[in-house]
């Protein structure tokens, strides 16, 4: 085994998955046995970014319909200018996906499924009628013709087994990169010593996937039982996906418009936006991970994380804030109960940076992946 590539068309971005790959890319640069490149189809020139990138193989290209790939990039496979030991493919009900999983193995290239997200009925649910169609004509195809499947979370193995998928699973978290607290915004306040509180969810305005209607209105249920000076704020931050005049217009029905505020992408790194705040949020309907919260605890944040996030197990376990199921009331709760704790949550943060720099960075899962690569590619 010599080279294994994640293939990403969009490649980079600052979406939890793709940040994944840029992580674990730019550990295993320091694992002498394996190359580790991305090879993307993006035809726009990137952003910078901050931090580390990992080896890029470009494919520049212009997706004529969605199930696309770039005539330059099969016929290097095809001529041995780009060779692959194995491959590693992402993301649920992707078209590009399945022709870059029938391309592989077309050519006797053996390819791992990283889905990212559980193949629960919130995700199914969510544009039904297409995912039924596809499920049944290319995902079902992707998975059983995969050599394996990763995930970022043991807890989502049994909605793929209850789909009658039987392909092998491995299970993998998450990571970070320690020095990256570097990024600590030098002025970053002591959480809940200020006269303000901030609470920072920081990701894509994805209202159905991310529970962002969810979180709104637990905020606004949060806010009836305090006094109308305290000075809370819900920040978002983040990529629009279309969903964001629709949580703009629920902010103010509810009459919480002054006390939410939409910041839309920000420059600065996600540890420095994170360290700004009181409180980081991710109260999803379902994730594979949450790597976002990650970012939050590596500053030092006190979290309120949804159940059905990946992460939920190890900010449990690390004691670094608080967990809550999907819906108002229990989010409100999860909100009334950090309130409370103010005095307290300092130290839920200190725990958790403690607990992600030593059980989640990404040199121990860029390892931890080199023995799934050499399991799956080499067996």
């Amino acid at each position: 085994m010599k080279r294994v590539a994640h293939i990403l068309s969009y490649f980079p971005g600052q979406e939890g998955l793709t940040s994944f790959c840029r992580g674990l890319g730019s550990a295993c640069e320091e694992i002498e046995e394996v190359d580790v490149p991305i090879i993307t189809f993006r035809g726009k020139p990137a952003k910078e970014f901050t931090g580390r990138e990992p080896p890029l193989i470009k494919f520049p290209h212009r997706k004529r319909h969605p199930f696309d790939l770039p005539a330059g990039f099969l016929q290097a496979l095809d001529s041995g200018e780009l060779v692959l030991d194995g491959a590693v493919l992402h993301g649920t009900y992707s078209p590009q996906v399945f022709a870059l999983a029938r391309a592989l193995h077309k050519r006797a290239i053996p390819y791992i499924f990283m889905p990212h997200d559980p193949y629960v009925k919130d995700l199914r649910r969510h544009r039904a009628v297409r995912k039924f169609v596809y499920w049944h004509l290319c995902e079902k195809w992707v998975i059983d013709h995969a050599a394996a499947i990763q995930l970022l979370s043991a807890s989502h193995e049994s909605s793929l087994r209850n789909l009658g998928r039987k392909t092998r699973v491995f299970t993998i978290a998450n990571g970070c990169h320690p020095e990256d607290r570097k990024f600590i915004d030098p002025k970053a306040r002591v959480p809940g010593e200020s006269d303000d509180f901030l609470i920072q969810y920081l990701g894509r305005m994805d209202r159905n996937h991310k529970g962002l209607d969810l979180l709104i209105q637990g905020y606004a249920q949060f806010l009836k039982g305090l006094d109308s000076g305290e000075k809370i704020v819900l920040q978002f931050s983040g990529n629009d996906w279309v969903d964001r005049p629709f949580l703009e217009s629920l902010a103010s029905e509810l009459g919480i418009s002054e006390r939410v505020r939409f910041t839309g992408r920000l420059s600065d790194h996600s540890v420095t936006i994170h360290s700004r705040a009181d409180l980081s949020v991710l109260c999803s309907r379902f994730d594979g991970f949450g790597l976002t919260i990650v970012e939050a605890m590596l500053a030092g944040r006190p979290v309120l994380v949804s159940r059905e996030a990946g992460i939920a197990e190890h900010v449990e376990k690390a004691g670094a804030g608080f967990l809550v199921d999907p819906n108002a009331d229990s989010i409100s709760e999860g909100f009334v109960r950090a309130w409370k704790a103010r005095k307290e949550i300092s130290a839920m943060g200190r725990r958790g940076q403690e607990f992600v720099c030593s059980d989640l960075t990404w040199s121990s899962v860029a390892a931890k992946s080199v023995e799934i690569y050499r399991a799956v590619f080499e067996g």
